[in-house]
C-alpha cells in the first residue's frame, strides 16, 4: 500500500497517539524525580520533573474525547464495556496479583485495614470510592489510583454522552460535575475519591462536541477562560499553588490539554517510519504506566540500592519489563478474554 495512503488513512489519531505517549512519559519522569533524590540535587530539575505529574490528567482528557467518540459511532455499549475491558484489567489484575505475593509472602509488610476490606479494594476497585482511614497501602499500591477512576467514569459514560450530545450541553455538564465534586467534598470528604478528577473526562467529551461542530476556537478561549476564573475563586484569588513552582490546578491543566487535543488532528507526519514508531510507543504506553509501578514502588522502594543503580534499574528494567509484560502476559490475557468476551 502506499505510504501516502497510509498516512491520510491514519493521520486523524497521530496527535492522539502522541499526546497519550508524552502523557505516559511525563508520569514516568515524576515519578524518576521522586526516586532519583532530584530534590536535593536540583531543586529546580525536581520541580519541572514534577509537572510530569500532569500526565495523567492528560490521559483523563483523552480517555473522555475517544469514549466519546467510541459510544457515537454507533456501537452498543455492551461492545463499548467489552473493550474497556480487555483493554484494561488483565494487565491491571497481573499486576495486583503480583503486589498481593511480594507484599504477603516476600516484605510482609501489608497493614492492617480499618474496614477489613483489604485486598477486595483492589479486586473491586473500591480504592477510589472507600476511604482507607489514611493507609496509603490500601488506596494507591504500585500507582494504581488511576484504575477506579477509569471504571467509575466508564459506568457513567454512556449517560453522559448521552445527555451532552452539544458543545453547550457538554460545558453545562462539566460546570454539574464540579459543583458535584465540591458537595461531595463537603458531605463526605474522604469518600469517592475518584469524582475529583471526573471533570478532567468531562473536558474531553467538550472536545469531541467541540471537533464535531468546528467550534474549536471559541471552545477553546471559553474553556481555558471558565477555568482560570474558577480557579481564582476556589484559591482565593492564587491561580498557583505554591510560589516556589509553577503547578496549575488540575481543572486548568486539563483545559490546557484540552486545547491540545482540539489541535491534535492537525499534527501531520510525512514520514512512515515515525509512524510506525508511534504507533509501537503507544502500543506500549498502557503497559509502562502500571509496569514502572511495579519497577518502582515494588523494587526500587524496597532496596537500598545505590543511585546509579536505580537510575539503571528505573530505566532499562522499565523498557525490559514493559516489553516482556506486554508481549508475554498482557496480550495473551487479552486474547484469552477477547474469546471469552466474544469481542
Amino acid at each position: 500500500m502506499n505510504n501516502n495512503l497510509i498516512l491520510r488513512n491514519t493521520r486523524k489519531d497521530r496527535g492522539i497517539q502522541l499526546l497519550r505517549v508524552l502523557a505516559c512519559i511525563a508520569v514516568f519522569v515524576c515519578h524518576f524525580g521522586q526516586r532519583m533524590n532530584l530534590q536535593n540535587l536540583s531543586p529546580y530539575i525536581y520541580n519541572l520533573s514534577q509537572l510530569g505529574q500532569y500526565g495523567v490528567e492528560l490521559f483523563f482528557v483523552i480517555s473522555g474525547y475517544l469514549a466519546c467518540l467510541s459510544l457515537s459511532s454507533g456501537k452498543s455499549i455492551i461492545a463499548f464495556y467489552k473493550k474497556r475491558i480487555v483493554r484494561i484489567l488483565p494487565l491491571y489484575y497481573f499486576c495486583i496479583l503480583y503486589y498481593f505475593f511480594t507484599e504477603t509472602f516476600i516484605f510482609k509488610a501489608i497493614p492492617d485495614d480499618s474496614l477489613n476490606l483489604y485486598w477486595l479494594r483492589y479486586i473491586f476497585c473500591l480504592n477510589g470510592i472507600v476511604p482507607s482511614s489514611g493507609e496509603y497501602f490500601w488506596s494507591n499500591i504500585g500507582i494504581t489510583w488511576t484504575i477506579p477512576v477509569f471504571f467509575v467514569f466508564y459506568l457513567l459514560a454512556p449517560l453522559i454522552v448521552k445527555l451532552s450530545k452539544t458543545t453547550l450541553f457538554s460545558c453545562i455538564m462539566l460546570i454539574g460535575f464540579i459543583g458535584l465534586r465540591f458537595i461531595i467534598h463537603k458531605l463526605c470528604p474522604r469518600w469517592f475519591s475518584s469524582f475529583d478528577y471526573l471533570p478532567c473526562f468531562i473536558i474531553g467529551v467538550v472536545v469531541y462536541n467541540a471537533k464535531k461542530e468546528n467550534s474549536r476556537f471559541i471552545t477553546s478561549v471559553c474553556l481555558l477562560l471558565f477555568v482560570i476564573v474558577l480557579r481564582w475563586i476556589e484559591s482565593g484569588g492564587y491561580i498557583f499553588d505554591s510560589v516556589n513552582i509553577i503547578l496549575p490546578s488540575v481543572f486548568v491543566i486539563s483545559a490546557v490539554f484540552a486545547v491540545m487535543l482540539i489541535c491534535s488532528d492537525q499534527f501531520v507526519l510525512q514520514k512512515l517510519r515515525f509512524v510506525r514508531i508511534i504507533d509501537i510507543l503507544d502500543e506500549h504506553s498502557y503497559t509502562l504506566y502500571l509496569v514502572h509501578g511495579i519497577v518502582f514502588c515494588g523494587i526500587i522502594d524496597k532496596f537500598n540500592i545505590n543511585i546509579y543503580f536505580r537510575i539503571a534499574i528505573a530505566i532499562f528494567g522499565t523498557v525490559f519489563l514493559t516489553i516482556i509484560i506486554h508481549k508475554f502476559i498482557e496480550k495473551p490475557a487479552q486474547k484469552v478474554l477477547k474469546k471469552v468476551l466474544s469481542v
